[in-house]
């Protein structure tokens, strides 16, 4: 690579930069240059370079004063627009100086806390892409960029006036404007060398179809969930009365009344002359008290009779008739006993009303012709008789009316004496089809008595349906005697509801006896009265499910125990017949968690649901039911084929246990189309259960299980454990290990279960069962066997194949009973975000069901989004169509902070440091992704067969993995067995085994250069910078030589740690990573390299020389190094090539190891696992095993296509810093007078020597040539002759200990002087790209107090002030070539021959 491409970049951190610097008078706002008319015009490159230049007409400046004010209108301003124009090819040569000017005034905006223009935001706008810059420029649509005030305005329009949140979308504008212009470039570079392939026109019209598709089911969800809504509001409105149309209500009440009011002359009146005046009321008269008692005419109200049906009438039944006296009504029933009866299609209900009262006078069906007949008044007379005999006023129901064969007195607060009325009246009634007395809490238990035995006569008994005392709540013993033998005796009776009325435990037997034996009993409601636990109870619900008719059942709020709610869940199973049950409040305990054996009630009823095959309707409203219960309910009818509606509502199920319901709900293949969970929001805490409560994750189900299997829940859990291998696929023997089983506390051999007949696990009901589920194996035979299988190396991909294939996917019959669930809820803040927080875990979600949440409710747009992207496809296309549900920019960025995070995240190199706050479900989604990819690629690992370098020896590719602050190693052997749980702080660094395949192509050294010099001179923070270059690093491989320039770009340890991290396994050749190994100076920063990255990953397989190491060998991969440094020096030179070796024993004692390293260490399973061992890796060249260190960086660094490596083609490096001082002096000396080491060798040696030096040669050799460097005594409290730091360098360059250097030992130093060499052409590089070609400008700003020559302090500060991050004390060092500890110009010149060779000349 160029010596420019290795260079270290122009400033982060406030430091000047290539970019051109601009008077104080031109406007800082826009970018903008001033010109002589005053006129604002953009600054081009050409109006930079039309500025005369005194440097062109050859004087030279006389102080720093001058200097700096000519650099303001130097040529290099022209140069510095070229080449920022050149980094990309996304500005013009006219606009890429003031975009730069743009970038570096917002840069130090953000880094100051100033606000940014809107003009400088708008170039990095102008012409990028992005989620945000995208939203703007939709924003903005067909305005002109170059408008000053526009993005202010769109700002301002947006309502964005909280200024975090304007400098949080700068920095968002600023970042995707970067990471657009890298990818823009490599894209273009990679598709030119054919590395990329290119777009067809079918990709883009895929693109186009998806967005259509996806607005197609946009639109089809909305019609389809308010039509669902529309028939669940008709099905709610058919249960209920239909209010009577208001004229057939007053045409019917006025009739009665009328006939009430004339009941006197109708009773006791003598009957009069029929010829005298007023014996009988005309046609068109009414009953007139108010002004006396008298018929009155008055005009007919419409629908009233017409004289010719009243004639008509009168010829039927005779004029002394009063039926219908009067005032008549269109709506005469028709309850003539002598004719045929019409049954009524459903008792009870409106329409036997609305039959009656239809606007015409029923007709008779039979026979040929239907004749309009009027009723007989007997019985109404009896009734209104009675209610004069009790005092009490008649009450005009249908029944009383004539209009109706329903006797229903619902809520009308009856007593005794109106009962009585009744049923004198009904006594002599042919047909009663209903009777309804419900919420009449006055009758008492005589008055109720007798009325059914009134009623228990064999003319009702034949023709009564239905029976309602529910509610009457003085109902007693007498009652319940009469009801008991309504029951034996009305075979037609199909309901009886007696809700709330209290029965005693002997009459509840007898009444379930009694219902046993009814032929067609078909709904019972015994909701409240009075069951309590115990036999009694379980032989009435035995006795009740034995009906062979029984349909529906309500046994709501009674007190059930465990035994009772057991019972009920066998024998609703027995029954076969059972559709409709409510077990509404029944549970006998509200505090589930009281005891640390107790065992909610509810649950042992549940799991019998599993053999269930009839149910359509279950409500267990009210039960305390938590996640525990409904992950119990989800696997008992998980194969449920029948079951439609399932009612929840005031269960504490929380987040967990409203997931289990969803994906209940979601299973194509149940029925369930109808659920409830209204007031659900609130759970019962995890944490507080004083009972073991594992979480059953089924999008990662693996980890440790620790299951008491007398608890139905973790019965259930097991069971869905033993689901999943299902289907997976797998055997139990693979996806179960690590088994325990105790029964008593006895050790006993656990079996696996097997399926019954009905396709249902039978698992044990007793005993301690502990276990791991392996993932690994899972994703193994899924994703990477058979015909279909994965490329090992795509974590992407598998990512997408395994939410695909594990997470549910609700089909479209599925997913509108879903949608309209979610849009019952509006209104309910909390209750949506736990629907949208339970949806946001196991369910694969498409952009339409998001916009059609957002849309519906559009205030919970910020919710959906933000908790379910996750869900959402994650291609970039996605992630831009999901950005137009926001119509606020403040709710877009508000959202976009909280998903940053997942946004960030990068599957495809996912290595890394993650800290993560797993209350956000996008730092949730990020913690499951890499969860999963860890057992994804131990999965890898072992279909590969290679060696387990994990931290932990567990396979496991996550490191120094902490929850709350704790390490997971104290508790569990791997993070694989650990359940991620919902919140708290999860803090892990991941290091994926993945390598750059063989013939992996790179980035050019020039697009390399330009990617470095964009990143520097961008607007981002360098957190920003970082995220950018992390997400498209996945999209290019690099060179060590790339990674020695990059990490040069950043000065904090932290940044440069992260960037080098990123991007360590995209090298390709990792046999020259010495060349940036040696970048790291401190032994403290490297350490924490290699815990973050793994000791293993970072060994020096090619080149270990001046390895130095302290290893704890307790500690799977430290204890791995420790046995190949050993193999190495073996295959070497053992035990010479290991110096300053040294053991400590896990007491703290030092072992004095008297006989040296023992060889058998080598050998990995030997080697101790305690103590710390530490040494210092020493190999002379002739020495090196090439093919053994191949060998190891293949089976331990997961190296390929090493076959082909020779020797030769590695870049032998030694760093600066791994030498002793006096061996750098003798290399600065050799460098001030020769080009290369070869001839100061060869002067050393003489002209006709032996090809080695001797330490006497050397001493002469030094002497001769006039090197005074080590003449005057040095090393602190050390006090060293001339001869013994000879003497030192001597035994330094030779390793081998033979006696003499060897041309191939003295070649070490042509290591240093590559060192050397890079990085003073680094340094000059870094001074080019921020003062220009000529380093006389970089002179003047490095001595700023015009000296004229600068010692070592005062140029160690001025290079750290503007921003240099290499050796600096090594530049000065070579440059100070007299040794007086300062330099001048002249010596500073020196570096003009490390200038790159097109800018060689050039000042």
């Amino acid at each position: 690579m160029a010596a420019a491409a290795a260079a270290p970049a122009a400033p982060l951190d406030g430091r000047p930069s290539m970019e051109v610097i601009i008077e104080d008078d031109a406007p800082s706002e826009l970018g903008l240059g001033a010109e002589a008319d005053g006129v604002e015009r953009p600054l081009t490159a050409a109006s930079a370079t039309s500025r005369p230049s005194s440097r062109m007409s050859g004087d030279r400046p006389k102080g720093i004063a001058e200097l700096r004010q000519r650099r303001l209108t130097d040529s290099k301003l022209s140069r510095a627009s070229t080449m920022m124009s050149s980094q990309s090819s996304k500005f013009s040569p006219a606009s890429g100086n003031a975009a730069a000017v743009a970038r570096r005034r917002i840069y130090q905006a953000r880094i100051t806390g100033n606000d940014v223009g809107a003009g400088d935001l708008a170039w990095e706008v102008a012409s990028s892409t992005g989620v945000l810059i995208d939203y703007i420029q939709r924003c903005r649509g067909g305005d002109d960029l170059s408008d000053r005030g526009l993005y202010a305005e769109i700002l301002r329009k947006q309502q964005v006036v909280d200024i975090a949140c304007y400098r949080h979308a700068v920095a968002v504008v600023c970042r995707e404007a970067l990471q657009c212009t890298l990818m823009e470039s490599i894209t273009e570079e990679s598709k030119r060398r054919g590395i990329f392939q290119k777009v067809d026109l079918g990709a883009w019209r895929k693109r186009a179809d998806h967005v259509r598709k996806n607005k197609r089911e946009t639109m089809c969800l909305r019609v389809e969930v308010t039509n669902m809504l529309m028939r669940r509001q008709m099905l709610r409105l058919a249960h209920n009365s239909i209010p009577e149309p208001m004229a057939e209500r007053h045409g019917r009440l006025g009739e009665f009344w009328s006939a009430y009011q004339d009941r006197s002359r109708i009773v006791n009146a003598k009957p009069r002359d029929p010829g005298a005046a007023g014996s009988r009321p005309k046609y068109g008269m009414t009953w007139d008290i108010a002004r006396g008692p008298q018929w009155r005419i008055v005009t007919p109200s419409p629908g009233s009779l017409s004289h010719g049906t009243l004639s008509q009438r009168e010829q039927a039944y005779g004029r002394d008739s009063k039926v219908g006296m009067g005032y008549r009504s269109s709506s005469t029933p028709n309850l003539n006993g002598s004719q045929e009866r019409q049954p009524l299609s459903n008792p009870g209900s409106p329409s036997s009303v609305r039959s009656a009262a239809s606007g015409r006078s029923p007709k008779i069906r039979g026979g040929g012709k239907s004749k309009e007949l009027l009723p007989p008044i007997q019985n109404r007379h009896r009734y209104l008789q009675e209610c004069d005999k009790q005092g009490k006023i008649p009450t005009p129901m249908h029944v009383v009316t004539g209009h109706s064969k329903v006797l229903s007195a619902a809520g009308r607060n009856f007593v005794d004496q109106e009962l009585n009325a009744l049923a004198v009246m009904l006594k002599d009634m042919a047909c009663v089809e209903e009777i309804n007395l419900s919420e009449n809490a006055l009758l008492t238990d005589a008055g109720l008595s007798r009325f059914l035995q009134l009623v228990n006569q064999d003319a009702i008994l034949d023709s009564l349906q239905k029976l309602d005392l529910s509610r009457c709540i003085k109902g007693g013993m007498s009652t319940l005697t009469s009801v008991i033998g309504l029951v034996k005796g009305g075979e037609q009776l199909q309901v009886l509801n007696l809700s709330q009325v209290p029965i005693n435990s002997r009459n509840q037997l007898l009444l379930s006896q009694a219902i046993k034996g009814h032929p067609q009993m078909q709904s019972l409601n015994l909701a409240e009265v009075g069951m309590l636990p115990g036999e009694s109870t379980q032989q009435c619900i035995k006795n009740i499910l034995a009906s062979s008719t029984l349909q529906t059942l309500d046994l709501s709020w009674n007190c059930f125990d465990g035994e009772v709610f057991k019972v009920l869940g066998e024998h609703v199973v027995y029954s076969n017949v059972l559709q409709k049950l409510r077990v509404v409040r029944c549970a006998a305990s509200m505090d589930i968690c009281s005891a640390s054996d107790f065992i909610p009630p509810l649950s042992l009823f549940l799991e019998q649901l599993s053999h269930d095959r009839s149910l359509t309707y279950l409500d267990i409203s009210m039960n305390s039911c938590d996640f525990r219960t409904a992950l119990i309910l989800e696997d008992a009818l998980d194969t449920h084929k029948k079951l439609k509606e399932l009612v929840l509502t005031n269960n504490p199920l929380g987040v967990l246990g409203i997931r289990s319901i969803l994906r209940l709900l979601c299973r194509d293949h149940t029925a369930l189309v109808d659920i409830s969970v209204e007031g659900c929001q609130v759970g019962v805490p995890i944490e507080s259960a004083s009972l073991n409560a594992p979480i059953f994750s089924y999008t990662n189900p693996g980890g440790k299980y620790l299951l008491q299997l007398w608890r139905p829940y973790h019965r259930a859990l097991l069971r869905m454990l033993y689901k999943t291998m299902e289907k997976f696929e797998l055997q139990p023997a693979e996806a179960f290990e690590k088994i325990t089983f105790r029964d008593k506390f006895i050790d006993l051999k656990y079996e696996h279960p097997s399926k019954n007949s009905k396709g249902l696990w039978e698992v044990p009901e007793q005993g301690d069962l502990s276990l791991v589920f392996c993932v690994e194996r899972a994703i193994f035979k899924r994703f990477l066997s058979g015909r279909d299988r994965l490329n090992g190396s795509d974590n992407a991909e598998f990512l997408r194949r395994y939410y695909r294939e594990v997470r549910f996917q609700p089909g479209f019959k599925k997913v509108i009973p879903l949608m309209s669930e979610y849009k019952e809820l509006a209104g309910d803040r909390i209750g949506l975000q736990v629907f949208v927080s339970a949806l946001s875990k196991d369910f694969n979600l498409t952009l339409a069901h998001l916009d059609h949440m957002g849309e519906s409710i559009p205030e919970m747009v910020n919710e959906v989004i933000c908790k379910l992207q996750p869900c959402a496809p994650e291609d970039m296309a996605s992630k831009f169509l999901a950005s137009k549900f926001f119509a606020k920019l403040e709710a877009l960025l508000g959202t976009y902070r909280r998903l940053q995070q997942f946004l960030d995240f990068n599957g495809s190199n996912p290595t890394g440091h993650y800290k993560l706050e797993l209350s956000n479900n996008a730092h949730y989604a990020v913690a499951e992704r890499l969860l999963l990819l860890d057992r994804w690629e131990a999965a890898v690992d072992h279909m590969c067969e290679r060696k387990d370098v994990s931290q932990r020896g567990n396979g496991s590719h996550l490191r120094n993995p902490l929850y709350q602050g704790h390490g997971l190693g104290e508790q569990y052997s791997s993070v694989a067995e650990w359940k991620l749980p919902e919140d708290g702080i999860f803090e892990v660094d991941f290091v994926s085994n993945q390598r750059p395949p063989k013939g992996s192509e790179v980035l050019s050294d020039e697009l390399w250069e330009m990617i470095l010099v964009v990143v520097n001179n961008s607007s981002c923070t360098n957190e920003d910078r970082i995220a950018a270059l992390r997400a498209i690093s996945h999209q290019f491989w690099i060179t060590s030589s790339h990674m020695r320039a990059m990490i040069g770009y950043f000065k904090s340890e932290e940044d440069r740690a992260n960037v080098f991290i990123i991007f360590y396994l995209r090298i390709v050749d990792l046999h020259n990573s010495k060349m940036f190994r040696v970048r790291f100076e401190s032994a403290e920063e490297i350490k924490r390299l290699q815990e973050r990255l793994g000791y293993a990953s970072w060994f020096p397989f090619f080149q270990p020389e001046n390895a130095r190491f302290e290893l704890d060998l307790s500690v799977n991969d430290q204890r791995l190094c420790a046995a190949m440094f050993i193999q190495l020096a073996i295959k070497e030179k053992f035990p010479h090539n290991l110096h300053d070796y040294g053991y400590r024993r896990a007491d703290g004692t030092e072992d004095p190891m008297p006989l040296g390293v023992p060889k058998s260490w080598g050998n990995e399973a030997v080697i101790p696992k305690e103590g710390k061992f530490r040494a210092r890796y020493m190999c002379a060249p002739e020495y090196r095993n090439f093919a053994h260190r191949k060998d190891i960086a293949a089976t331990y660094g997961f190296l390929s296509g090493l076959e082909e490596l020779q020797e030769e083609d590695v870049q032998w490096w030694t760093g600066l810093q791994e030498v002793p001082e006096d061996v750098l002096n003798l290399l600065e000396f050799f460098i001030s007078r020769y080009d290369d080491v070869e001839q100061p060798f060869r002067d050393i040696d003489g002209v006709d020597g032996n090809g080695v030096i001797t330490l006497k040669e050397l001493v002469e050799g030094l002497e001769e040539l006039g090197c005074k460097k080590f003449d005057t005594p040095k090393g602190g409290t050390e006090t060293r002759t001339k001869a013994q730091r000879i003497d030192a360098i001597f035994r330094y360059l030779d390793p081998g200990a033979e006696g003499s250097v060897s041309r191939d030992e003295w070649n070490i130093l042509g290591q240093l002087w590559k060192e050397f060499d890079q990085t003073i052409k680094e340094f000059v590089y870094f001074l080019m790209l921020t003062f220009g070609d000529d380093l006389l400008d970089a002179w003047q700003a490095l001595d700023a107090d015009d000296s004229g020559e600068m010692d070592e302090q005062e140029f160690l500060e001025a290079v750290e002030k503007i921003g240099y991050f290499g050796p600096a004390i090594l530049v000065f060092a070579l440059l100070d070539s007299s040794d007086d500890g300062n330099i001048s110009f002249d010596e500073f010149e020196v570096l003009e021959k490390y200038k790159p060779q097109k800018y060689q000349g050039r000042a």
